[in-house]
């Protein structure tokens, strides 16, 4: 299989994406590791979680997105955000075998497995690291959030791997960086600027026409969208406003309702893992 993602913003071309069947019943899901309890105070219905994975999934379709699903295991939980798994840069597939919520550690076997990558396309991280903390610029450049996923020895790694890398330290209350930053199309990026020192602020706002999302709209995944192509990004059904703002922009917004996975901590970026984009 090819792999190939240069940034975050041209067409979308193939995606791993996975069923939630292996979400557990609300009422019966019990656990006491912190790093879930941490960011998961909602409950969820995990029939209503499907049915709008199907509605994602066939959206995703109509745009003639390949979908690509991962082995499945019953016990791990929570495989279908597969952003966190690992990720794309370039032509190589990057992964960490240590997760922070233990959870989630054995994820990358299933989906390796699916993608059959050579192996000088694939880098195993020793650090702890998500790829909700990876955002690849178009300007031959990769942010990396340090945050409450990702730790300074994955990050270590990175630098020595890629050749221009920006972090932004977010302190260990933030799950992800794309819970506080998503770079768009036409140099427009939806941030929640309270989560970035001021430094980084002055840095990004020299790169890109900054939509300040509130805090109501963060807690909710405001964030967390997903460009499909140049013109269309993939946004949750209640922020209708943020929607509104970026089509006075000139992005048109297909406006999906993604509550359920949303209560679980993650949106639409979260529950994709690009391998392709093609600039066309």
């Amino acid at each position: 299989m090819t792999i190939k993602i240069n940034n975050e913003i041209d067409t979308l071309k193939k995606v791993v994406v996975c069923w939630g069947n292996n979400i557990p019943i609300y009422e019966e899901y019990k656990t006491d590791d912190p790093e879930f309890l941490k960011y998961h105070p909602n409950p969820w219905d995990k029939n209503l979680l499907l049915k709008q994975q199907e509605g994602f999934f066939k959206a995703l379709e109509k745009y003639q997105v390949t979908l690509v699903f991962p082995k499945m295991e019953d016990k791990l939980f929570w495989q279908m955000y597969t952003r966190d798994t690992a990720f794309v840069v370039a032509d190589k597939l990057y992964y960490s075998n240590i997760r922070k919520l233990e959870a989630r550690n054995g994820e990358v076997s299933g989906l390796l497995k699916s993608l059959d990558l050579p192996e000088d396309k694939i880098v195993k991280l020793e650090g702890e690291t998500e790829g909700g903390d990876v955002l690849v610029n178009d300007r031959n450049q990769v942010y990396i959030g340090k945050g409450s996923r990702t730790n300074k020895k994955a990050i270590e790694e990175l630098e020595s791997k890629l050749d221009n890398v920006k972090v932004f330290d977010l302190g260990e209350n933030v799950m992800h960086l794309d819970t506080r930053l998503t770079i768009l199309p036409k140099n427009i990026a939806l941030i929640y600027s309270n989560s970035f020192k001021r430094e980084d602020l002055e840095f990004l706002s020299q790169k890109y026409q900054l939509i300040e999302v509130t805090e109501q709209e963060t807690n909710k995944l405001g964030t967390n969208v997903l460009v499909v192509n140049p013109e269309t990004v993939f946004m949750p059904l209640q922020h209708k406003r943020v929607a509104s703002e970026l089509e006075k922009l000139g992005l048109r917004s297909e406006l999906i309702d993604y509550t359920e996975p949303i209560n679980l901590g993650g949106s639409f970026r979260c529950t994709t893992l690009p391998l392709v984009r093609d600039a066309g």
